[in-house]
């Protein structure tokens, strides 16, 4: 199985492309200073929900497999059932 790489949306390459000319324009030093901590802020931040998303989604996913274990579990002891439709 194959990762596919992650895909920017178009308000997101725009936004990095603001970004990016503010700081190639920018000459002052305590404006880049206040830009670097804003990105740093936002990026602290987007980790953060990465890590709730994934936590979450693993959770859901251990959710899942653990009713589907607990389905396989009980339907062990039982006989296999017979297609009503079969003549058999």
């Amino acid at each position: 199985m194959s990762i596919e790489p992650v895909e920017r949306r178009l308000e997101q390459s725009f936004e990095a492309e603001r970004w990016t000319r503010l700081i190639q324009d920018c000459d002052d030093i305590e404006q880049l200073r206040e830009t670097a901590l804003t990105l740093v802020q936002q990026l602290a931040q987007q980790k953060a929900a990465s890590a709730w998303m994934a936590s979450r989604a693993s959770e859901s996913e251990n959710a899942k497999l653990q009713m589907l274990a607990r389905m396989i579990r009980e339907n062990e002891g039982d006989p296999p059932t017979r297609d009503p439709r079969s003549s058999s």
